[in-house]
């Protein structure tokens, strides 16, 4: 396994750090990207980088991202990785693109957890490949959340800190034409705040449409947590979900074009 870390610097002197895992034989077709949720600085060492929870993992090309808020203010534990994302989005976009061209991949899979499903879901609708957004209770508008007033709103007048924005609004083009992207949401079951003020306004939006997925796991567990087995197991399911999805939508337009 191969494993590369480095950093993308802002105009404003904020960091994105990254790291690249590569292992000696690539079985997955699809290159993974994680984003962390909610992080303790005194828990962590930055850069803070999402746990792998699959099976698989190892045999996958693997991108982590680490939310810049943590190099520049060890107070804050979660900033949704909305500093410098105007100069840093580009730039994440060239590097999965990069990575999908130099190992042959056919896709992504966007992981995240809470403020990291955010971004995951977010970066999976504006990078605009026909990916996999795989998330966990996935924040809708973040400004509502109790830990937006501590978290974040202390930084929201910095340079280049981005607005945040309601997931609704971002995903509302979600199946325009030619896109072949799919949402595989879950939410453990003690976490109704979670499922019926964020995903379940998400999941409406987005009316039923056989690109999308909403999962309740009964595994007793609250907001954060989720078991690896389910973790696996969720994620297996989504990417065939997401195959079998993408198959009938070429075989549509294979049809249509004759």
């Amino acid at each position: 396994m191969k494993i590369q870390r480095d950093r993308f610097q802002h105009s404003e002197g904020y960091v994105l750090e990254y790291e690249v895992s590569v292992p000696d034989v690539v079985e997955s077709p699809y290159l993974h990207i994680l984003f962390h949720g909610f992080s303790r600085i005194e828990k962590h060492v930055p850069p803070v980088f999402a746990r792998k929870q699959w099976k698989q993992a190892e045999q996958s090309v693997c991108l982590s991202f680490s939310d810049p808020i943590h190099l520049h203010n060890q107070d804050s534990c979660c900033g949704w990785f909305l500093m410098g994302e105007q100069e840093f989005a580009p730039r994440m976009y060239a590097l999965r693109e990069s990575l999908i061209q130099r190992h042959g991949l056919q896709g992504t899979v966007w992981h995240g957890l809470s403020s990291g499903g955010y971004a995951a879901l977010k970066h999976c609708m504006r990078a605009g490949g026909d990916d996999l957004a795989f998330v966990i209770s996935p924040h809708n508008d973040p400004t509502i959340l109790p830990q937006w007033e501590r978290e974040a709103a202390p930084f929201a007048q910095l340079p280049s800190m981005a607005a945040p924005e309601t997931m609704t609004d971002v995903i509302a083009d979600w199946s325009a034409p030619g896109a072949g992207r799919y949402l595989h949401a879950l939410v453990s079951e003690k976490d109704s705040y979670f499922a019926l003020e964020h995903l379940r306004p998400i999941m409406r939006s987005l009316g039923g449409r056989e690109s999308s997925r909403a999962v309740m796991l009964r595994d007793g567990r609250g907001h954060g947590f989720i078991k690896d087995a389910d973790y696996d197991s969720q994620l297996q399911e989504a990417i065939r979900g997401w195959q079998d999805y993408r198959t009938r939508r070429s075989t549509a337009v294979a049809s249509t074009a004759e």
